[in-house]
């Protein structure tokens, strides 16, 4: 998976500030690139837009100076309108790799960076899409869990070209992925005899896909379990402990439902771990 130009999307939270902590391991992963973006919401009006401009301006001015500090490139955008189209715009015009945002934040004037423009983000754009995910601590102050996030990979499968592609990506990560769990889900609904069959079938292919991994040197678990899917795929992600969940935004293979748009909209609200959002496109 390319990572040398990020475009990084801030509210200036503390939770968007969090998104600093990403900066060495996405540089470690060939990030060489920045990019900067603050939205003026539209709706604050002319009159108080353009003074925020220039103050968002100025704040970017100093996360880039952090940046620089890690040997990275910047460029800032602060447009006004509506985030999630503006950041989608400025990635396709940046031609950049990945969208790193925050799964919530709230703005230093009003709440215009919600958790509704990170998944309007992800439904608009042909980019994948890191989101960032955050505890609370004892002091109520937000901890980013952007720690070695690609070390342990949960990775679910619906057979379609979708899913083939990611698990191409990630075979190209072998060294930077240590190990991969493999899932898949058998959707309720169907007779026993239809159950067990399709979880015969799809574990048999999961261990052929494993042994690859395994090959390139990461270590691989198969799991065929029956159920909803998004809510398996949150269960085994905090089961199994894994530094980030990648998957794609559409799909329709045998499994007709794992990674349309609902499932992973689902994940990207619900899942406590960090999410990557791979459009099949991409």
């Amino acid at each position: 998976m390319i990572m040398k130009k990020v475009l990084i999307a801030t509210d200036f939270s503390p939770a968007a500030e969090e998104l600093l902590n990403c900066i060495s391991e996405l540089k470690a992963m060939g990030m060489e690139e920045a990019v900067l973006v603050h939205v003026v919401d539209i709706r604050l009006g002319e009159e108080a837009s353009i003074p925020r401009q220039q103050l968002s301006l100025e704040k970017l001015k100093e996360t880039a100076e952090k940046l620089h500090g890690f040997g990275v490139k910047t460029k800032s955008y602060t447009p006004i309108g509506f985030a999630a189209t503006e950041i989608v715009q400025i990635a396709k015009a940046e031609e950049v790799s990945l969208i790193l945002i925050g799964s919530k934040g709230k703005s230093i004037v009003k709440e215009v960076f919600l958790g509704s423009t990170t998944f309007d983000v992800i439904r608009l754009t042909d980019v994948p899409v890191l989101v960032e995910k955050y505890c609370k601590g004892e002091s109520s102050e937000c901890v980013s869990v952007c720690i070695n996030k690609f070390q342990k990979v949960l990775l679910p499968i619906d057979f379609s070209e979708c899913s083939r592609s990611i698990l191409e990506k990630v075979k190209a990560m072998a060294g930077v992925v240590q190990e991969v769990i493999l899932l898949t889900v058998v959707e309720q609904g169907e007779s026993d005899k239809q159950v067990e069959e399709a979880q015969t079938g799809y574990t048999e292919y999961l261990m052929e896909v494993a042994e690859e991994l395994r090959q390139l040197g990461i270590s691989t678990k198969v799991v065929v379990e029956v159920g909803i899917p998004s809510v398996c795929i949150n269960k085994w992600a905090e089961a199994e402990q894994v530094t980030s969940i990648i998957m794609g935004t559409r799909g329709k293979g045998l499994i007709k439902s794992l990674l349309l748009g609902s499932t992973s909209d689902a994940v990207a609200r619900t899942a406590k771990r960090p999410v990557v959002l791979i459009p099949c496109n991409s």
